[in-house]
């Protein structure tokens, strides 16, 4: 089975041959820049001299093919380009500006927001805040030719990822999350129109991407974080008012420029959202925090296991990953599969991107686990034993 068709027969909820595997098929999906290094290293991989940068914030880079290649990946990415009209600043400290106007600032291995820049902004300020321009054609420049050459030429899944940047998320990025949620109780008039000029600016790329890429593309992957570790940002309630609303246009456009599937990806315990994320339209989760409240793998599987795929929580990057010996991870893997793979609906991928604290010895028995146990073949006997 190919890994196209692979992925495809797990998202439609049927069982493949074995278990797909993701890594760098998005941004929220990828190896930091210290892992990836020390991984390569440990594999006896030659340095891989210039990676390209997934996010300078969280400090992650796309593997290379030998990598990918290794651990029999079967997910590619296509991602947007770099603008060529709407240019970052650097500043003399480190920090940057990026496109949108929001000040980046390093602290230890990532960056932190630290000026953002609708903070005192009024709804007569919107018109002239700083965007980057989604008919910009740098952004899309060869993307057609790239997807048209990876599907015609290779059998792997392809996803069309862009940054995160959803409605509730983006409008946090820009105006401050503090603020913004207080805007929703003291001045639900701006944060519309803030979280609509948002909208509108995903769609449209949306809109240009996918009409290069959406023919050969099989996952669509948008993240808007909107859970906390303990619960949603905002109360279900507010949610509703709100955010669905607009996720739901942007599904519904997405939907309407491709049959490739939605990948929607939200860190934290979304568990009391789930069934209104399957209402707008969703086809998978990213990630499964399993160390949020709430968001139990059984459970998750036993309720929500016939309407969505799961991607990602194979092992738990918070608490797991980074502390368990490679037994006690294999263990974990394995124990993950028995909850999650059967019957199709599941993509391994720990519930995050793997972090510079991650001991190369324990990624590489991560993906040789679910290698070594991912097969369908034999597991319905097993499970009747």
């Amino acid at each position: 089975m190919t890994p196209r068709d692979r992925v495809a027969k797990a998202l439609n909820h049927e069982e493949p041959d074995k278990i797909p595997v993701d890594l760098n098929g998005t941004l929220v999906t990828a190896l930091t820049r210290i892992a990836y290094n020390n991984l390569r290293e440990y594999l006896g991989m030659a340095p891989h001299s210039d990676p390209s940068i997934s996010s300078r914030e969280m400090d992650t880079v796309r593997a290379a093919d030998d990598l990918l290649e290794h651990y029999a990946i079967d997910t590619r990415c296509i991602h947007l380009k770099a603008p060529l009209l709407a240019k970052g600043r650097e500043m003399p400290d480190g920090s940057y500006y990026d496109a949108f106007g929001i000040r980046w600032r390093k602290a230890a291995y990532y960056y932190d927001a630290i000026e953002r820049p609708l903070v005192n902004a009024t709804i007569d300020d919107l018109p002239d805040a700083r965007w980057p321009d989604a008919h910009d054609k740098g952004m899309y420049q060869g993307l057609r030719e790239e997807a048209k050459a990876l599907y015609e030429n290779t059998d792997y899944c392809l996803v069309a990822d862009i940054p995160g940047l959803g409605p509730f998320e983006g409008c946090c990025f820009v105006r401050g999350h503090d603020n913004f949620c207080v805007d929703l109780y003291t001045d639900p008039k701006f944060a519309e129109a803030l979280l609509d000029k948002i909208t509108d600016y995903i769609i449209a790329v949306w809109d240009h991407f996918l009409g290069e890429v959406g023919e050969y593309v099989q996952v669509v992957a948008q993240g808007d974080d909107v859970g906390i570790q303990t619960g949603p940002f905002i109360s279900p309630a507010m949610y509703r008012k709100f955010v669905k609303p607009r996720q739901k246009r942007m599904w519904d456009f997405i939907h309407s420029k491709t049959q490739a599937k939605i990948f929607y990806h939200s860190c934290g315990s979304v568990y009391d959202l789930l069934p209104d994320f399957i209402d707008a339209g969703i086809d998978i989760l990213n990630p499964v925090q399993r160390s949020a409240a709430k968001m139990d793998l059984a459970t998750l599987k036993r309720e929500f296991g016939d309407s969505i795929t799961f991607w990602g929580g194979g092992i738990d990057v918070q608490t797991q990953l980074p502390f368990l010996s490679v037994e006690e991870i294999e263990d974990e893997v394995r124990r993950t599969i028995d909850i999650l793979a059967p019957g199709g609906g599941f993509v391994f991928f720990p519930s995050h991107n793997i972090q510079a604290d991650v001991s190369p010895d324990r990624i590489d028995r991560t993906f040789r686990a679910v290698l070594e146990h991912g097969a369908y073949s034999g597991r319905a006997e097993l499970a009747a034993v």
